[in-house]
């Protein structure tokens, strides 16, 4: 009898053992779920703090690339990079999109530890490490808008278990190369004046638009268009550093319309 209690404590203990370790959660070395990026149209921005504990944090400086400043061109492939550091365990999921959308821009291409699911790029299998990178790619959209690269990361301490881990959100925005793309490409020039302007930006138009950004030459967005400005085609753009900036707005037609213009 003694020795019958005795194995079923051990098959008890080593179910047991095997349960935890199936549930373990520090950066998985199986695949994060979708929807975790912190896109903001996917899940209301939710990130993978839905799995691992605590509150998700801004950062800079993950996610880097080879698109120039000029913005990519439709159809061509691109070299991107996640670099983390100051953990023992790494994880990360990303996917490009707008923040109006949730529909996926452009094609990704895994590269080493790294796997595909439709719009979303992440890790195959975690890294240990003071550091971690991986590299893939991503094939641009043929037709021109401005994507952002939305990624949430894990930093975990590889205790087996979700508690003290921190995730991290990370976005870059990149711009299209409208030097490059016609109008059958949805996308054409619209006039502005003053260039340069010092307060006040005015459209030469009789369309209606939408929504409209302002982006840096760096494809940061630096400021969002509000829908009086787009009624009155007066934006105001007293409080943007001195610099060269570019206009993108959209028509109800849905026709994406950009300009270059310089803040004095």
């Amino acid at each position: 009898m003694k020795k019958i209690l005795l194995l079923s404590s051990i098959i008890t203990v080593t179910s047991l053992t095997v349960i935890s370790t199936l549930n373990t959660t520090d950066a998985s070395s199986s695949l994060p779920n979708d929807g975790n990026a912190g896109a903001p149209m996917d899940n209301s921005g939710q990130t993978c703090t839905s799995c691992h504990s605590g509150t998700a944090t801004q950062t800079t400086g993950v996610i880097s690339s080879d698109i120039p400043g000029s913005g990519y061109i439709g159809g061509t492939t691109y070299n991107f990079t996640v670099s983390m550091s100051g953990a023992s365990a790494y994880g990360f999921e990303m996917t490009p999109q707008t923040p109006t959308s949730n529909v996926g821009l452009g094609t990704w291409i895994a590269g080493t530890g790294s796997s595909v699911s439709g719009k979303y790029i992440k890790q195959s299998a975690k890294k240990t490490g003071a550091s971690a990178t991986w590299t893939f790619q991503w094939t641009a959209p043929s037709t021109a808008t401005t994507v952002t690269f939305y990624g949430a990361f894990n930093y975990a301490n590889n205790n087996n278990n979700s508690l003290g881990d921190v995730i991290k959100t990370s976005s870059i925005t990149y711009l299209a190369n409208t030097s490059s793309v016609s109008e059958n490409n949805n996308i054409v020039s619209v006039s502005v004046f003053p260039n340069p302007t010092t307060d006040d930006l005015y459209i030469a138009s009789n369309m209606s638009f939408s929504d409209g950004s302002i982006y840096g030459l760096d494809g940061k967005l630096v400021k969002t268009i509000s829908g009086q400005e787009l009624d009155s085609k007066i934006i105001s753009v007293s409080e943007l550093p001195s610099g060269i900036y570019y206009l993108h707005i959209s028509s109800k037609s849905n026709k994406t319309y950009y300009s270059k213009f310089i803040k004095k």
